[in-house]
């Protein structure tokens, strides 16, 4: 694996995520959550078209790159880009965003109170989402659930972009 790479590479992917977070989080004192998740999402995989380039980049220079190669290589770019976004959300989420996930789940509460589903698994969901919300605030939980959100979307790209970019 180039170690460079993958570190310039994953920098710049998990860096562009962070910086997306200045612009996209905390509209209003009600933001609609689900955009968000699309909008987020639709950064995150922008974002880690970096691992395409990467691994491009490597199989411009060598002139052949294998699948195996070519995998290891977007892989070691999603690790750091998927690093750089817990930290960042580590950092950002306590200083830029203290109530985010009291605000999530008020609005997964309100989702829940509108479902046409019998009381007892109403009350069932919200105390999930209490349970969940309570865990959150746990630092390693955070963190755990953090990089869940990214890294699968990184090695999806890391796989697609293998895929594709290999050649002997």
């Amino acid at each position: 694996m180039k170690t460079k790479i993958a570190l310039k590479y994953g920098l710049i992917s998990g860096g562009l995520i962070v910086a997306s977070w200045f612009i996209t989080i905390g509209f209003g004192e009600k933001p609609d959550f689900v955009l968000g998740e699309i909008l987020g999402y639709a950064i995150m995989i922008a974002a880690l078209s970096a691992v395409f380039l990467g691994i491009k980049r490597i199989r411009d220079e060598n002139g052949s790159l294998s699948f195996k190669d070519a995998f290891f290589n977007g892989l070691g770019i999603t690790l750091v880009a998927s690093l750089i976004y817990v930290i960042g959300w580590m950092i950002y989420m306590p200083n830029f965003a203290p109530d985010f996930a009291d605000k999530y789940s008020a609005a997964q509460v309100e989702l829940i109170q509108q479902m046409d589903i019998e009381e007892e698994e109403k009350q069932k969901q919200i105390k999930d989402i209490n349970e969940w919300n309570e865990s959150y605030k746990q630092p390693h939980v955070m963190a755990a659930m953090t990089f869940t959100e990214i890294f699968p979307i990184g090695l999806l790209v890391t796989l697609i972009s293998s895929l594709i970019l290999k050649r002997k």
